[in-house]
């Protein structure tokens, strides 16, 4: 019993070592340097996010409330002055103004709704235009997490520039903030944590003017990943729980013509019908993928386990039937050493295809 118990001990101990081997990426990017860019407004950008919810990495999108500040030189920040003075203008006295000059206009890439625009105001500070804008959008992600409860998603927010190509404007990263300093409240609601924040400007062409020119796109990366305690709770403790039984019930129920010996055979199905079971009632938390990730894993080896252990006891109590005492113990033996064995060897192969 000593021994079994540390045995599967170490084998969860070494599974869940595996499971947090992962590099830890640079948290920085480098920027590009002002003089080398070459456009005729070059817009300062700020975005910060006070808030990220709703993420469904089943379905791929998320919700976020979005605040931008872009800043740009123009000649025309003295008569703005001379007409508004130190006023930040907004509203219809905005929108008239804003056809009156140049600024930089935008759409969210990879939003699946138009953005919800709350208020946008502009005024000018330290010789600059400012135009300030917060909204709400619904994005589009790409949810892959092959270490699914564990690594990163990146929840990007494609902001896409059309009033102009990189000739005319470009955008330039300054900062990226997860919510106001003085806010207390969570700014990513659920089971998720921030683990690095990235903002990074890039060219794409269009097809916009002949489908050639490229315009400058701000591409602002939220990386963040699961809840320890909420992916013990829901998968880990579950599965390995299955495992665990399904493991001690082959290893101390004897072989013997009675009914305690067919409720272990009955036992081991009803782990069987569990596994799917607890499967369905995570279906709206895990990822929705092509390709086979660590909590897929973690279901295929409890699947496995427990019809390996399913089938060594039919065929133990088959063998005790017909074939005498002898030959049953015998298979059991068989199957104490084996099956542990296979458990290790599965979860070992899949692990490797895996990280």
């Amino acid at each position: 019993m000593k021994k079994f118990f540390l045995f599967f001990v170490g084998f969860f101990l070494i599974t869940f070592n595996l499971s947090f081997a992962e590099t830890k990426a640079d948290h920085s990017s480098e920027k590009v340097e002002i003089s080398d860019i070459n456009t005729d407004h070059l817009v300062y950008t700020k975005i910060l996010y006070d808030e990220i919810y709703d993420i469904d990495i089943s379905e791929g999108h998320y919700r976020a409330s979005v605040e931008v500040l872009l800043a740009w030189e123009d000649e025309k920040t003295a008569e703005f002055l001379a007409k508004f003075g130190d006023e930040i203008i907004h509203g219809e006295e905005l929108n008239e103004y804003l056809h009156e000059i140049w600024y930089p206009e935008f759409f969210i890439s990879n939003a699946e709704t138009p953005r919800t625009v709350h208020y946008k105001t502009l005024d000018v500070l330290d010789g600059k235009f400012e135009l300030f804008e917060r909204f709400d959008a619904e994005l589009s992600i790409d949810a892959e997490m092959p270490k699914y409860p564990f690594g990163d998603l990146d929840l990007f927010l494609d902001i896409a520039s059309f009033s102009g190509n990189k000739q005319k404007m470009v955008f330039y990263p300054e900062s990226i903030e997860i919510g106001h300093h003085d806010a207390h409240h969570k700014v990513v609601k659920g089971n998720w944590e921030v683990e690095k924040t990235i903002l990074e400007e890039e060219g794409r062409t269009s097809l916009n003017h002949g489908g050639h020119e490229k315009f400058s796109y701000i591409i602002a990366h939220v990386n963040v990943n699961h809840g320890f305690l909420d992916a013990l709770q829901k998968i880990l403790f579950p599965i390995f729980s299955i495992v665990f039984l399904s493991l001690l019930m082959n290893h101390f129920y004897p072989s013997g013509n009675y009914d305690i010996y067919n409720w272990r055979i009955g036992g081991q199905l009803t782990l069987f019908l569990t596994i799917p079971a607890l499967k369905f009632s995570l279906a709206g938390e895990l990822p929705t993928t092509h390709y086979l990730n660590f909590t897929d894993a973690l279901f295929i080896w409890a699947t496995v386990v427990v019809t390996y252990n399913m089938m060594i006891g039919i065929i133990s109590h088959y063998k005790m039937a017909n074939e005498g005492a002898n030959t049953g113990r015998s298979i059991e033996r068989f199957a104490r050493i084996s099956s542990p064995l296979v458990a290790v060897l599965v979860v070992g192969v899949l692990l490797s295809y895996i990280f």
